[in-house]
């Protein structure tokens, strides 16, 4: 695979003052299918030299994310794109019994603050302005990731996937998968049906890696004013203008109008909740 790098059990500590303000999580974020709603955000939206946990350093601890966990962008049609983890980040494994059988699903947890608290800095991402993604007038992939096959399909051409990339490491695998040992947490990975093993080099030494399709969860996107949820395409060009308009000259040349207007027609043509 050819690729680009892009970079919790809780914690006891439950408030904390940050810039001499206690900061609670916002109680409307739910907790789908038990994945942090900040978790995806520790992929995609580090800080500039993640210098926004300077002033915690004396609370710092490595997650085992660090140790081989990564979140793959990928597509028949384009480029892979290879995301490292915050290095605050935990990575656990859970099995939950399913009307369809066992299934392997993730907890993804902040190795510093817990689930009613986050640090300003990280609260305030995309929107401070010391998050790339502020710079950047686009929307980040987890939000393109839940949005209409039909947005999908007008701006990138296809619709694309995300897996978490787990490395095949016996110290990485021994930590992620509570009350199972490493040679347990192998077993159980290569069982499952949807969980594929690949072969990859990103950024150091060849490796095996074990690939879980990320699902497509609504609450685990941070949204906000600057930041909004995609809920059409219409909503979304007059949003990001200028980003969506280059991709579209890139793919359909002076005919971009055109399909975009096909995609908005198409769109209100739909009932009202399918994708």
């Amino acid at each position: 695979m050819n690729t680009n790098i892009g970079t919790a059990t809780a914690t006891s500590i439950e408030l904390m003052k940050t810039d001499s303000k206690t900061v609670n999580i916002n109680t409307n974020i739910d907790f789908t299918n038990d994945i942090c709603a900040d978790g995806i955000c520790c992929f995609m939206s580090i800080p500039r030299e993640q210098t926004h946990l300077g002033m915690w350093r004396r609370f710092l601890k490595r997650g085992n994310a660090t140790a081989g966990i990564k979140l793959l962008y990928t597509t028949i049609q384009a480029k892979d794109i290879i995301y490292n983890p915050c290095r605050c980040l935990n990575f656990h494994l859970k099995e939950l019994n399913t009307p369809d059988g066992s299934a392997i699903h993730v907890l993804l947890r902040c190795g510093i603050f817990g689930k009613r608290c986050r640090p300003y800095t990280c609260k305030e991402f995309p929107d401070k302005a010391d998050s790339f993604m502020h710079d950047i007038l686009a929307p980040c992939v987890y939000n393109e990731y839940i949005a209409s096959e039909n947005y999908l399909t007008l701006k990138h051409k296809h619709v694309f996937r995300l897996f978490y990339a787990i490395k095949d490491d016996p110290g990485l695998l021994g930590q992620i998968f509570p009350g199972h040992t490493a040679n347990e947490t192998k077993e159980k990975l290569s069982q499952y049906n949807e969980i594929v093993r690949v072969s990859a080099i990103w950024n150091e030494k060849p490796a095996e890696y074990f690939l879980l399709e990320v699902p497509r969860s609504d609450c685990v996107l941070y949204t906000s004013k600057i930041h909004p949820k995609i809920e059409s395409v219409k909503q979304a060009y007059n949003r990001w203008q200028g980003h969506i308009e280059s991709w579209l000259e890139r793919h359909y040349g002076s005919k971009w109008q055109d399909h975009l207007e096909r995609a908005c027609k198409q769109e209100n043509e739909k009932p009202k909740g399918t994708k």
